[in-house]
């Protein structure tokens, strides 16, 4: 743990949790349940928090929008679950998940959740230290983000009505994961009535934007 974080944890317990996935949730002696959920909430909220701060003072002259894609390019899922395999954390996760679609979101969640975790073990400042030099320094390359466009259903929406194409979107409960740990949609995107694109994603919209990319992807677009 300490290769991954750069300092000795106090309470390597927290790191623990962090790795713990729902589907592998321990029964503590009092009862309670004993997984990362709880920590991928928290660490959500103080890694926003910190991106935005680090944003504000990195682009004093852009604007609100500018900043809050920024954002969003960072911390979508997709992004963390990448670099939670380049921090090697996707090792260490305890799952008793089976199914590959489900891999991303495991990633993400660890990753979170260890967020929250050093945050519980050292504070705000040691965190935010962890997200600057360990992950955006090394691993994000901001000025790329920056001129990206992740709005894959926006642009494929545009695409179809400038080319005159009828589209759908097919959104659903994923039925595999209606007995499962982790809820999961599937979005089938129809282009002239012929499925082009599948994604999946822990929200309709997450989905949704999955499936457009793979079909921007399919088109060539």
């Amino acid at each position: 743990m300490k290769n991954i974080v750069g300092f000795r944890p106090s309470n390597p317990n927290f790191y623990r949790i962090a790795l713990i996935h729902k589907s592998a949730s321990i029964i503590s002696p009092d009862g309670s349940i004993v997984n990362n959920e709880r920590l991928e909430f928290l660490g959500d909220a103080i890694l926003d928090a910190i991106i935005a701060e680090y944003l504000f003072a990195k682009f004093p002259n852009k604007n609100e929008g500018f900043l809050t894609k920024l954002r969003s390019n960072i911390v979508n899922g997709e992004n963390l679950s990448i670099l939670s395999e380049k921090i090697n954390l996707t090792k260490l996760i305890i799952s008793n998940i089976n199914s590959s679609k489900y891999s991303k979101h495991l990633y993400e969640d660890v990753f979170e959740a260890f967020i929250g975790a050093i945050f519980l073990d050292k504070g705000y400042e040691t965190t935010k230290k962890f997200i600057i030099n360990k992950i955006i320094k090394q691993h994000v390359d901001i000025n790329h983000l920056a001129e990206t466009d992740n709005n894959f259903k926006s642009k494929l929406v545009e695409w179809s009505q400038k080319d005159k194409k009828s589209i759908c979107f097919d959104t659903i409960l994923d039925g595999s994961s209606i007995n499962s740990n982790n809820t999961l949609f599937v979005s089938h995107i129809k282009i002239e009535d012929e499925i082009l694109g599948e994604g999946f994603g822990s929200s309709k919209k997450e989905a949704e934007q999955n499936a457009a990319k793979k079909t921007l992807q399919n088109i060539g677009v």
